[in-house]
């Protein structure tokens, strides 16, 4: 099946600056999602951490580059991860998205934050935001997106993180977040230290 997100005569996502150059594309959402990334959290400001805010914060830091910027996915996605052997992560089927992400999220609110260390907080949030970034709700721009919310959650609930720590080290978070995601092989240890340390210095 042809992929909808390509131009039918290149494969580049098709954006909003007409952009049909991979290596050009990539260079050019680097710098603008900098800019917007930098300025998310006076964007976006909400105390109920729900779906409508996941795709807002998304929407946010992608909306000059892409037209279904804060829009679900429509098609299954797959990506070889070089940590996995060339495997992929079983991401969520695009019709299950919304139903897997309601559920996590409301698992993720329903815990009382407030009264638990800071080693069960780590654990447990882990296990939540991994979870999350397996769905992969959007084509493309999940991590960046899903490490904002899980950001300003953490501020929300007493246990602010310190994001230039995650920003310096995107691709081990990445790393992490995929190991963490591997089914039944998930290993959340490399996800929780750094988040653990991040709260920590937050």
């Amino acid at each position: 099946m042809r992929d909808p997100y390509l131009y039918e005569d290149v494969p580049v996502l098709k954006n909003l600056l007409g952009i049909k150059d991979a290596e050009l594309l990539e260079r050019a959402e680097a710098d603008i999602t900098a800019f917007y990334f930098s300025d998310v959290d006076g964007a976006i400001q909400s105390q109920v951490f729900d779906l409508h805010h996941l795709l807002a914060i998304h929407k946010y830091i992608f909306g000059e580059i892409y037209e279904w910027a804060g829009m679900i996915r429509t098609i299954p996605i797959i990506k070889g991860e070089n940590i996995l052997g060339g495997d992929t992560v079983r991401y969520s089927h695009p019709n299950e998205i919304e139903r897997d992400c309601n559920c996590i999220l409301k698992k993720l609110n329903s815990e009382n934050w407030k009264i638990i260390g800071i080693d069960s907080t780590a654990e447990a949030f882990t296990k939540y935001i991994a979870d999350l970034w397996q769905v992969h709700p959007f084509h493309e721009g999940n991590t960046r997106t899903i490490i904002t919310f899980a950001t300003q959650f953490a501020e929300a609930n007493g246990f602010r993180m310190d994001k230039t720590l995650l920003k310096d080290n995107a691709a081990y978070v990445r790393d992490a977040l995929v190991k963490a995601s591997d089914g039944q092989y998930s290993d959340y240890k490399y996800l929780t230290k750094i988040l653990k340390d991040a709260i920590r210095r937050g």
